[in-house]
C-alpha cells in the first residue's frame, strides 16, 4: 500500500507487535502510530492492513501526546532550541488527527484539567487556534501553519522555574515579570532553531500583544502585531480561563464565551474573537442550556453577528435571545 494511503493510520495504534522480514521489532503493541512510524514500516517493506490497528481511546492519545510534550520542553530547556523535524514526525499529525477528531469536545475538555497545565495548554492551543483559522477561511496549508505556531507559542516557559509556574498562591511582582519573560525566551529558542517558519518565533514573541497596546513583551498595537499572533492570543486566553489552575478553578464555559463577547472591541482581535465565539457557538447547537429565568431549553441557531444570543427552543417556543435584552443563557448543560 502507498505511503499516503496508510496515513490513513495515524492516530490509531497497533494491536500487535510489528516485525520487519528480518524479525525485528519495529512497532511494539499499543504503540499510537505517527507519520515517523508509517514512514519507518514503509522502508522496512511492512504494509499494515485494518485488522493491524484500532482506534487509540482518547484518553491514550492525548497522554501520550503529553509525554512528547513534556520531553520537548525538557529538551529545549537543555539545548535552547526545538527538533523541529521530529516535533513535525512525532507530534503534529497526533495533534492534526485530533482537530479532526468528531470527538473534539471530548478531547478539549479533557485538556481543561491543571495537571501538568502547559503542556496540555499547548496541545489546546494548537486546536483552537486551528478551528478560528478554518473558520476564518484558511486553508489547509495555512490551518497547519497556524496551529503549529499556536502549539509553539508557550515553548518559552520551558525556562521559566518550575516553582513559579506552578505556584499555588498569587504570583508577586517580581515572580510576574519573570512569567512574562517567556515570550522572549520562546522568540531566542525558535530562532535558535533550524527549519521551521520565521513566524512561529513571532507567535511566541508577540501572543500577549493586545490591541489596545495593553499587552507585553512590547505594548505593540493592532496592525503592529502579526495575523497569526492574534488568533493565537484569543485560543490562549480562552483555554487559560476555562481551565483549572493549580490557584484558580475554571469559569464555566458561557461566563466565558460571555466576556470574549463583551471584549470582541477591546484587547483582542474582533474578526477572530468574533469567527471564535460563532464556531464554539455552533458546535453547542442542540445542547441543553438553561436562561436565566430558570427555563431549560437549547440551542437551534446562532447569528454570526452575536454568536452568544442564539435561538433558543424552550417547550415548543423558539426565543431569539439577540432580541430578549431581559433573558440571557445562564449556563450551558453538559
Amino acid at each position: 500500500m502507498p505511503l499516503e494511503e496508510q496515513r490513513v493510520y495515524v492516530g490509531m495504534r497497533v494491536n500487535k507487535n510489528i516485525y520487519n522480514n528480518q524479525g525485528t521489532l519495529i512497532v511494539p503493541i499499543m504503540r499510537v502510530l505517527t507519520d515517523k512510524e508509517i514512514e519507518l514500516l514503509i522502508r522496512q517493506g511492512v504494509t499494515l492492513s485494518e485488522q493491524d490497528v484500532e482506534p487509540a481511546p482518547l484518553v491514550h492519545l492525548i497522554e501520550s501526546t503529553i509525554r512528547e510534550v513534556r520531553e520537548l520542553f525538557a529538551f529545549a530547556n537543555r539545548a535552547d532550541r526545538i527538533p523541529y523535524e521530529d516535533i513535525q514526525d512525532k507530534i503534529i499529525p497526533i495533534i492534526l488527527f485530533m482537530s479532526n477528531h468528531p470527538n473534539l469536545n471530548q478531547i478539549l475538555f479533557y485538556l481543561e484539567v491543571h495537571d501538568e497545565y502547559v503542556y496540555r495548554h499547548s496541545i489546546a492551543v494548537a486546536l483552537l487556534s486551528k478551528l478560528i483559522g478554518k473558520a476564518r477561511g484558511f486553508n489547509d496549508e495555512q490551518a497547519l501553519e497556524l496551529m503549529t505556531a499556536g502549539f509553539l507559542h508557550d515553548i518559552g516557559k520551558s525556562r521559566i522555574p518550575g516553582a513559579i509556574l506552578n505556584k499555588p498562591g498569587r504570583l508577586t511582582e517580581e515572580e510576574f515579570a519573570i512569567v512574562k519573560e517567556h515570550t522572549l525566551h520562546g522568540f531566542e529558542i525558535l530562532k535558535n532553531s533550524t527549519g521551521l517558519p520565521e513566524r512561529h518565533a513571532y507567535v511566541a514573541l508577540q501572543h500577549h500583544e493586545r490591541e489596545d497596546g495593553s499587552g507585553y513583551p512590547f505594548g505593540l498595537k493592532a496592525d503592529q502585531i502579526d495575523p497569526y499572533s492574534k488568533i493565537v492570543a484569543v485560543a490562549d486566553v480562552f483555554h487559560a480561563m476555562v481551565s483549572k489552575r493549580v490557584y484558580k478553578d475554571p469559569l464555566p464555559l458561557y461566563r466565558v464565551l460571555m466576556e470574549l463577547s463583551d471584549n470582541v472591541y477591546g484587547t483582542l482581535e474582533p474578526a477572530s474573537t468574533l469567527s471564535f465565539l460563532k464556531r464554539i457557538m455552533d458546535m453547542l447547537i442542540g445542547n441543553a442550556v438553561e436562561l436565566s429565568d430558570g427555563r431549560e431549553g437549547k440551542i437551534v441557531m446562532v447569528s454570526a453577528q452575536d454568536p452568544v444570543r442564539p435561538i433558543v427552543e424552550v417547550a415548543g417556543e423558539y426565543i431569539d435571545l439577540s432580541k430578549r435584552q431581559d433573558l440571557n443563557l445562564d449556563k450551558i448543560v453538559f
